[in-house]
């Protein structure tokens, strides 16, 4: 059961995070439009050196966005053939992405101070907000990464527990871990 909840958190983990990115970039093409918007009203020479790496600013968080769809699906995919390896990348990528956009927050800041352009409170509430889940979900990866370390160690063939028999009057039970490893299983 263990081993069956934390192979649905980290699949779990994997579609969050492509849902929080769909978020993301939603948001932050809005940031960067209303940020053009509000720089094409300045006066061009107004606008200093720094005032016009602006839009780069969010040209590259928009890209490092898209590049976290590739690896979600290897996560999954990762999860699913219990490549251990892989979900410490899959780690590796989200402490490397959850630092790099908060330096780009704080440079957006920095650089609209000078472009006179005002940073939305959502960019910092969003960024807020997302680390800590992030911090959540990178422990289901984490902990069952490392229930396969073991059960290698240990030369395990599987990860399953035995099934004790029940009473037939009991009914069956749900859980939602079953139905996600059902549909993420590879059918042959």
């Amino acid at each position: 059961r263990k081993h069956d909840d934390h192979l649905a958190g980290a699949s779990v983990a994997a579609v969050y995070m492509i849902l929080v990115t769909n978020i993301y970039l939603i948001f932050e093409v809005g940031h960067l439009e209303r940020a053009m918007t509000d720089m094409a009203q300045i006066k061009p020479f107004n606008l200093t050196e720094v005032g016009k790496m602006l839009p780069y600013c969010y040209y590259t968080a928009i890209t490092l966005a898209v590049m976290t769809y590739p690896v979600c699906v290897f996560l999954i995919y990762s999860v699913q053939n219990r490549l251990y390896m892989g979900m410490f990348a899959y780690v590796a990528w989200f402490i490397f992405y959850d630092l790099a956009n908060c330096l780009i927050v704080a440079l957006v800041y920095q650089v609209s101070k000078e472009a006179w352009f005002s940073l939305s409170p959502l960019e910092w509430f969003g960024l807020a907000t997302r680390i800590p889940m992030d911090c959540f979900w990178l422990s289901f990866v984490v902990t069952y990464a490392l229930m396969i370390i073991e059960s290698k160690g240990q030369g395990r063939l599987s990860l399953r527990m035995r099934r004790s028999s029940r009473i037939v009057s009991e009914p069956p039970r749900f859980r939602l871990s079953q139905v996600i490893h059902f549909y993420l299983k590879p059918h042959v």
